[in-house]
């Protein structure tokens, strides 16, 4: 099995995917290998490349939301869901809001932010989801969420990671998808922990699965599985943790090349 990051990994900068990379992953499906995408973004976010991709087949499965959701790719099915409560989202909006940070939260493709910034519309256009201001909070967190994340200039963010992390230890996951996005997800919500349980369902060996990433949020299936790679451009603990990390950047196509150099060697 082969599991891909989307954003700085198997996607170019300008949030494609390469000729190459379409050609290096078409070869791995035709020697046996099955893909997962693994992405922080969310089923709505994700669809478009899923189905670039020609993954809409039965057995056929994403791992969204940093491990909080896995979803069927031909039906859109949850199989599985991860939830903060209702209590720990009124904890964590207060918290981020008295560390001086906005919020934002996915419901039913849109981005619901506290109040509108320039943060949340880079989000939007990231993602391709439309950007609203939340409404009603009760309403809102009544049956929990599956993520917040908190946008902000790098080193604020990671100033807020210590914070947070600290706040919610053993309560909740803290970690950056990119430099300026900081997440809260439900505990147990990890890449590496949901990349592992699919494995096993599969009756797939960790050891023979690939996983490719570059950040923070990536961290659990690079070392969750037998061979964790990353591109050039990943972070240093990221590049530290993995098994081969490949002299190309994302946009230098580094998922044709980790393919073509372990898993179709």
């Amino acid at each position: 099995m082969l599991a891909l990051d989307l954003d700085d990994t198997l996607l170019h900068r300008d949030l494609t995917i390469s000729a190459v990379n379409v050609a290096a992953l078409k070869e791995a499906e035709e020697a046996g290998i099955k893909i997962v995408l693994a992405s922080g973004r969310n089923i709505v976010s994700m669809r478009g490349y899923a189905d670039f991709l020609g993954m809409n087949r039965p057995g056929d499965f994403l791992i969204c939301s940093n491990g909080a959701e896995m979803v069927a790719a031909d039906s859109g099915e949850i199989v599985e869901r991860l939830m903060l409560s209702r209590e720990l989202c009124f904890e964590a909006v207060g918290a981020i809001e008295a560390a001086g940070f906005g919020w934002q939260v996915y419901v039913d493709g849109k981005i619901l932010c506290n109040e509108l910034n320039d943060w949340a519309l880079k989000d939007g256009g990231l993602t391709g989801q439309p950007v609203i201001e939340a409404g009603d909070r009760d309403a809102l967190f009544a049956n929990g969420q599956v993520k917040f994340v908190i946008p902000g200039e790098p080193e604020r963010i990671s100033a807020l990671l210590v914070e947070l992390s600290s706040r919610f230890e053993g309560r909740a996951e803290v970690l950056t998808s990119k430099p300026y996005f900081l997440e809260v997800l439900p505990l147990g919500a990890d890449k590496g922990a949901a990349l592992s349980r699919l494995a096993a369902s599969l009756g797939i060996p960790m050891a023979s699965v690939m996983a490719i990433g570059d950040a923070m949020n990536d961290l659990g299936m690079i070392r969750a599985s037998g061979w964790g790679c990353a591109p050039a451009n990943a972070i240093p603990s990221v590049r530290a943790a993995a098994r081969v990390v490949s002299d190309r950047t994302n946009d230098e196509d580094a998922v044709a090349d980790l393919i073509r150099k372990i898993a179709l060697a």
